[in-house]
């Protein structure tokens, strides 16, 4: 009994964790080693993204404070202009996407459950897991539109804070129990709004996605996502695994994985996160959904 509470003390911790907006102390080498951030040169490189915005008027981001703008350097290498073309990427797609966030209620996703779940151990190699066990997803049930929102609120809370900015995170699609019945549902809208959010318009270093429990038939069907999204460094970071798991441990290391993929992780739901990101939020957490033009019915 000692045992279980010990556990589950160290769980709330970690979930408390992710509502943490301060930068560690111990970050600043992994910031300039991931995201090329060197302490000297960091507000002036904040000023420099922060004039281009001012100066080209191609993006109209509701905040343009340093921690806002810092999240965007650090997905480019602190590089300004790439920064901005990020920043812009991201205003553009949030503009002409409004019912994947607009007046939504963050906290109904609840009910995607264990659809995507994720493991709450951030290491530099591999980032934030996250896990989409797609065979989960009844179409009937559940829009497809959910499981973009889903995958774009996890973002959007997740790089709140800023050891996620620097780590980035890491994919993982569960093929298990997935049929032509879920393929159908991914139009080629659908497909880009995965791919903008995944790739192109998200401040996120994408370590890579891999790809398990797929039959050699989707294997075929995958790559077809190339027509929407024909950019070689993206697909560079696409692993088909098939049901081998000792191919995707010689990518990912088992420390970092569920037990179910022969890791020894604990994987938390997105039901379970999603309560606890409610029950450990504050007015300033609030205050930033809202601005995000989520709202809350509690």
């Amino acid at each position: 009994m000692k045992s279980d509470l010990k556990i589950w003390s160290f769980a709330e911790i970690a979930f408390q964790a992710e509502l943490n907006r301060d930068d560690a102390s111990d970050s600043e080498e992994d910031a300039f080693l991931l995201c090329g951030e060197d302490p000297d040169t960091k507000e002036r490189r904040i000023d420099e993204l922060r004039n281009m915005i001012k100066e080209r008027g191609e993006a109209h981001p509701h905040r343009t404070d340093d921690a806002y703008l810092l999240r965007f350097l650090r997905a480019r290498q602190s590089i300004p202009a790439r920064a901005h073309r990020l920043l812009t990427r991201y205003c553009d797609f949030r503009e002409q996407n409004p019912h994947l966030w607009r007046d939504l209620d963050w906290f109904s996703l609840r009910k995607l459950g264990h659809i995507f779940e994720g493991v709450l151990y951030d290491r530099p190699d591999v980032g934030r897991l996250i896990v989409c066990r797609m065979g989960l997803w009844d179409p009937d049930e559940i829009p497809v539109e959910d499981l973009v929102r889903a995958c774009l609120l996890l973002l959007e809370i997740g790089i709140m804070q800023p050891k996620l900015q620097i780590v980035g995170g890491t994919g993982l699609l569960d093929c298990e129990g997935l049929t032509m019945k879920h393929m159908r549902q991914f139009s080629p809208s659908v497909a880009m709004q995965i791919m903008n959010i995944m790739v192109y318009s998200f401040p996120l270093h994408q370590r890579g996605i891999h790809i398990v429990n797929c039959s050699r038939f989707f294997e075929t069907i995958f790559p077809l996502f190339r027509r929407f999204a024909p950019a070689d460094d993206l697909w560079q970071k696409v692993y088909m695994h098939g049901y081998d798991i000792s191919s995707l441990h010689r990518h990912v290391d088992p420390e970092c994985l569920p037990k179910k993929y022969g890791g020894y992780r604990d994987p938390v739901s997105l039901e379970l996160w999603l309560t606890k990101i409610k029950q450990y939020g504050s007015t300033e957490f609030d205050d930033e959904m809202k601005n995000l033009g989520y709202k809350n019915n509690y």
